[in-house]
């Protein structure tokens, strides 16, 4: 997976933190089998710096992300 996190989220802290926790609950949700992604490549960009969010609220934004994705 391909994180692309742009210049205008923040600074470079910003978006470091940003691109972690959207991989670890990336990982997350494999692990526990929420989302199954198919063999392939996947590039998700980032446009926010995501520090208003909770780690619940995160979780539900990408579950329904990549809910999409799965259809």
């Amino acid at each position: 997976m391909l994180y692309a996190v742009p210049r205008s989220v923040g600074t470079a802290v910003v978006r470091n933190r940003a691109r972690r926790r959207v991989r670890e609950v990336l990982r997350e949700l494999v692990r526990d089998r929420a989302v199954v992604l198919e063999g392939g490549e996947y590039r998700l960009g980032i446009f926010a710096s995501l520090e208003t969010l909770s780690a619940a609220e995160l979780r539900g934004a990408m579950i329904g992300l990549l809910g999409d994705v799965q259809r």
